[in-house]
């Protein structure tokens, strides 16, 4: 059977080339004489770009999406109108960091200023705008352009950011590596824009974007802060040693995260019938089940596994990081339930709201109460505690307020014994055999 490539398995695939070429930088730099102190240095500078831009930007992108292919009077180019506003956000975030970094930095990074603050500037200017180009190709239904530019992207990243070290370059000329990948990206973003035939501004499709987009914007500062508050805990704690250690191994599996995410976004447009919806939710349970069935056995066996993979692939300075890893994984139990694609496709939003208030807040407090007796890994436990709690508040939610019980929408006899499984599994390993 050939395989065809579409919109969703390319942004995947994309996703997947992302992710892997972390990944291997991460294991160069760990078989090289590049000290431990540096890799955190290099892990907090990508900290710090992502947590003052993953959210808006996120919701920005979410915004366009659904907006992008509606016909406009004024001929307007979304993609360019986008990048305007994306560049304005951009803009606004890199002045004020110029001003507060110093200040920024003490509050985060426990009492200390961020560190190459011109470069991490500069690549927040370039970088963040260049995310557009993925869906570029996206809203003009070429998978095949998203594949390609990925591969030439991150191949080109990989080189930049490792031949410095494998040269026993000074690690700045690390950054600059990264810093020219997000330049060049960005080049080429501005060659797509102009090659579009509509490059016109538009007032009124700004402000409807702003309008569709800020919901989604505090609903991704909300759900998507957990990572981030982590890692300033650690920081605020820890030295930058225990900072690497701590994002080597905080990392979900990703095929995990992408094949629900992909399934979850797919399954709303259905719920736009109402007649539809026991067929909807019946179709939920049926593939909510096979991704459980295929995805749950994937995680246990690099639960089992992690602790001798993590010294190989990087080395015995890094064997913490196995803990912090299937600590992490276990967040697949929350991952395969679903009641948020319901309450989204039956436009009940507020409550998504709601959820990740009470997700982060309680995420917070029990990071800080748990970092005192089990360090690094009573962050990790927080985590995971606070979006299963998530979940549990929106099936309650869902079943109280629109009679929907999770019966209906969850293998959940399977979901209940592959968690439970899970977790012996996971209790085995971390404290019987390590």
């Amino acid at each position: 059977m050939n395989f065809k490539l579409t919109s969703v398995s390319s942004l995947q695939l994309f996703q997947l080339m992302r992710f892997g070429t972390f990944i291997l930088i991460g294991i160069v730099f760990t078989k090289t004489n590049l000290s431990i102190q540096s890799i955190g240095e290099y892990e907090q500078f990508l900290f710090l770009a992502g947590s003052v831009s993953f959210f808006w930007l996120n919701g920005l992108i979410r915004g366009l999406l659904p907006m992008a292919n509606e016909p406009r009077h004024e001929g307007a180019s979304p993609v360019f109108n986008a990048f305007l506003l994306i560049s304005l956000f951009t803009f606004l975030v890199v002045v004020l960091l110029a001003i507060a970094g110093n200040l920024v930095g003490k509050t985060l990074l426990g009492g200390e200023e961020i560190p190459y603050l011109g470069l991490l500037l500069g690549y927040l200017f370039f970088s963040v705008p260049a995310n557009l180009i993925e869906y570029f190709f996206l809203l003009r239904n070429e998978p095949r352009k998203i594949v390609y530019y990925g591969a030439a992207s991150f191949f080109t990243m990989f080189l930049l950011v490792v031949l410095p070290v494998l040269f026993a370059l000074d690690f700045h000329f690390v950054l600059c590596g990264l810093l020219l990948v997000a330049f060049l990206r960005y080049l080429f973003l501005l060659s797509l824009i102009v090659r579009l035939k509509e490059i016109r501004f538009s007032m009124d499709f700004i402000r409807e974007h702003l309008g569709l987009s800020a919901p989604l914007v505090v609903s991704a500062l909300l759900s998507g802060s957990a990572q981030y508050v982590d890692g300033f805990i650690i920081t605020s704690r820890f030295d930058e040693a225990t900072f690497a250690i701590f994002r080597y191994g905080a990392r979900e599996l990703p095929l995990v995260i992408l094949l629900a995410n992909a399934f979850s976004n797919a399954m709303l447009p259905e719920f736009s019938n109402k007649s539809l919806l026991q067929a909807s939710l019946a179709r939920i349970k049926k593939e909510s089940g096979r991704l459980a069935n295929l995805l749950f056995p994937i995680t246990a066996l690099f639960i089992v596994s992690s602790h001798k993979l993590f010294p190989i692939l990087f080395n015995a300075d890094f064997a913490e990081s196995a803990t912090i890893f299937n600590i992490y994984l276990l967040l697949i139990i929350s991952r395969l339930i679903f009641p948020q694609t319901i309450l989204i496709g039956l436009k009940q939003t507020a409550v998504i709201v709601r959820a990740s208030t009470l997700e982060l807040v309680l995420n917070v407090s029990l990071s800080l109460m748990f970092v005192r007796f089990w360090g690094i890994t009573g962050v990790a436990y927080a985590t995971v505690i606070a979006y299963l709690v998530e979940k549990i508040y929106l099936v309650a939610v869902l079943n109280r307020r629109l009679n929907i019980a999770p019966i209906k929408y969850q293998n959940s006899f399977s979901n209940l014994f592959y968690s439970l499984l899970l977790l012996v599994i996971f209790f085995i390993v971390e404290f019987v055999i390590y």
